[in-house]
């Protein structure tokens, strides 16, 4: 449901302080996502894919900690893309990338971005999260 409320309204999103934007196309996974992340004590934000990703992150960037992505993803930016773009323009926020369909290649993330096959678990999502909030 949030997801649906960043298409119709990104530009007037409140967010707050120590929000997770967790960027996949299947709404479940979104879900289950979301889920893992309010467990570990962060908020979460949904996009359904990296161009409404980068919208809200270019509003409200400054609320988020973290982003989740998987890499396969609609539109002309994949996951991978996404990751580069967001660790050059907000390197204070923490990537996890994930997947089901393919592992990145050598030197494709940033470093220190931890990738996690999907299905994913929420002890291996929360050991990341934790990982990477307090480095």
């Amino acid at each position: 449901m949030q997801g649906l409320v960043l298409r119709r309204m990104h530009t007037h999103i409140s967010l707050p302080p120590k929000t997770f934007l967790i960027v996949d196309d299947e709404p479940l996974a979104r879900l289950e996502l979301a889920a893992i992340v309010k467990n570990c004590g962060f908020e979460a934000c949904e996009a359904a894919s990296t161009a409404e990703a980068l919208a809200l992150l270019e509003q409200r960037s400054n609320f988020v900690v973290g982003l989740i992505t998987d890499i396969n993803m609609p539109g002309t930016r994949n996951g991978v893309v996404l990751a580069n773009h967001v660790h050059c323009l907000w390197p204070h926020i923490d990537i996890i990338v994930v997947s089901a369909a393919r592992r990145p290649f050598d030197g494709e993330l940033p470093e220190q971005v931890p990738f996690i096959a999907k299905p994913v678990t929420p002890t291996k999502l929360a050991q990341a999260i934790t990982a990477s909030t307090h480095h």
